[in-house]
């Protein structure tokens, strides 16, 4: 069949293509433009899948380092107990109290705005011969519903009676009241970045408490080495040097 105008126009630019650059080099630009519409067509489906597969590998690293935090925070938490424990045993002999207990702050939920709820739990109590443990009694407490948390934002220290107590926050002085507290010292305890919670001594039905002065350095004191154990900053500090 005779070739039309226009296919033997296309055969001689063809041929003298060849005889130009080759039939290799030809080839290859066909490969490279072939290439270049494979990626055009189905690039969308590329892009994605890379994105997907990076995507689920950074999900994958965060849970794996969220689950290595979690299990060290848990290990440093049963080696700190039984030191935490002396500190409230020592406490509790050396003032003579009925009551020793650390309540420590955590965010439990948020609104629906988002801004958490800031609550107090009895984490370590230890108490004397014939006191009643309470510290099932304050687990999730909303520190939102009372006022003393507000004042002790300021003065970070409080001892005094219950009647004393009731004058700042009346709603928590009867809560201790249903404890058989009649005298209580409250001292905040201080972590490198925020309030860690509160370190509490109590006397109960009117007992005669020790000196005020032999309280306060006993609190203080005390205090520091609380902090040093329940702050996760240091914690996790630590780890890092270790790992270094």
């Amino acid at each position: 069949m005779a070739l039309e105008g226009e296919q033997l126009g296309f055969l001689e630019k063809t041929v003298k293509l060849i005889e130009k650059y080759g039939l290799f080099k030809i080839f290859k630009a066909l490969i490279v433009i072939a290439l270049f519409v494979f990626v055009m067509v189905n690039g969308a489906d590329f892009i994605s899948n890379i994105i997907d597969t990076t995507t689920k590998t950074i999900v994958r690293e965060q849970t794996a380092e969220t689950a290595r935090i979690h299990d060290i925070a848990l290990d440093k938490r049963r080696k700190i107990k039984p030191q935490v424990d002396k500190i409230l045993f020592e406490t509790l002999n050396s003032l003579d109290a009925d009551r020793v207990f650390i309540i420590e702050m955590h965010n439990g939920t948020n609104n629906v705005s988002g801004l958490p709820f800031l609550y107090g739990e009895m984490t370590y109590e230890d108490v004397g011969e014939g006191i009643e443990h309470i510290d099932e009694d304050y687990i999730n407490l909303a520190l939102s519903r009372f006022n003393f948390p507000t004042y002790m934002e300021k003065e970070h220290l409080w001892i005094g009676t219950i009647e004393e107590l009731s004058k700042i926050d009346d709603k928590l002085s009867k809560r201790l009241v249903s404890n058989d507290v009649t005298y209580i010292a409250l001292c905040h305890i201080h972590g490198l970045n925020n309030e860690l919670g509160y370190f509490g001594v109590t006397y109960c039905n009117n007992k005669q408490p020790k000196a005020r002065s032999e309280i306060v350095s006993r609190m203080l004191n005390n205090t520091q080495r609380l902090s040093t154990l329940l702050d996760s900053s240091i914690v996790f500090e630590e780890d890092a040097t270790e790992v270094e």
